[in-house]
């Protein structure tokens, strides 16, 4: 443990391990504090990692946010996306195209799109397991993910109306862009059966790319939101070229916020 103090609480939310940080000051998990309303962040980690990986990230982000003047108190809760840490069912759904596994494509899409339902099930019944008697609200709900938690932030910016904010660390809104580089390295093409039919379709359906993302109307569903997004210049598993045109013509109106590093 670093010398920053964040306490933690693991708690399993319908059968979802769940781990809950905050700052020991707050209640639930350290001493009692006057009863502001919570902001909480959802921190989702990489892929081939698991939110033991993260824990000294979210512990520096919990003190460096914590003051005295504060308006809500922090909590960032933690899962392991599907497929990882504690919840790893198949170690070669992980894998690419590289390493021997022609599911590469419906495995990562899964993964994401599974994870960021998981997102809007804890929205529901979360406050429910923390404050059984309603002694505390929940006013804000954010989410922040690295590379595969990117992509995964991404779709639940754009499928979770509750979740209002977001950090975009080497994450792409457009799946197929992002898939386009590897299959080429691995002299794939991106048809069936290695892209099924029924695959594209969903993602034509539910990838942030495919929504009306430019406009500023309530067809918009980033509308009015606060987003960050991190880029790695010269990264090549998450090239800023899958993203650059989604990013760039995304518009969060009058009431948003969009910053891109």
């Amino acid at each position: 443990m670093s010398a920053y103090t964040a306490t933690s609480r693991s708690l399993v939310v319908s059968g979802l391990n769940v781990t809950i940080y905050c700052h020991p000051s707050q209640s639930i998990c350290g001493a009692f504090t006057p009863l502001l309303p919570i902001s909480v962040l959802f921190f989702l980690h990489g892929r081939r990692s698991s939110l033991a990986d993260v824990e000294s990230i979210i512990e520096k982000v919990i003190m460096m946010a914590h003051s005295e003047d504060r308006k809500k108190d922090l909590y960032i809760v933690a899962i392991d996306l599907r497929n990882h840490g504690r919840r790893l069912v198949d170690e070669q759904a992980n894998m690419s195209w590289s390493e021997g596994n022609p599911n590469h494509a419906l495995d990562m899409y899964g993964i994401q799109l599974g994870t960021q339902r998981d997102l809007s099930h804890l929205i529901d019944f979360l406050p429910s397991y923390l404050f059984p008697s309603g002694e505390r609200i929940i006013e804000q709900w954010g989410v922040a993910g690295i590379s595969l938690g990117g992509h995964t932030a991404w779709l639940a910016l754009a499928h979770e109306p509750r979740i209002t904010f977001g950090v975009v660390i080497l994450g792409c809104a457009d799946y197929l862009a992002l898939m386009s580089r590897p299959a080429a390295e691995s002299e794939i093409e991106l048809t069936s059966p290695t892209l099924p039919p029924s695959l594209v379709s969903l993602v034509r359906h539910t990838d942030p790319v495919y929504m009306p993302y430019t406009v500023d109307d309530s067809r918009n569903p980033f509308l009015g939101k606060k987003i960050l997004v991190l880029r790695g210049a010269t990264d090549r598993i998450v090239p800023w070229s899958a993203s650059a045109r989604f990013v760039q013509g995304l518009e969060v109106g009058k009431r948003g916020v969009k910053k891109s590093f």
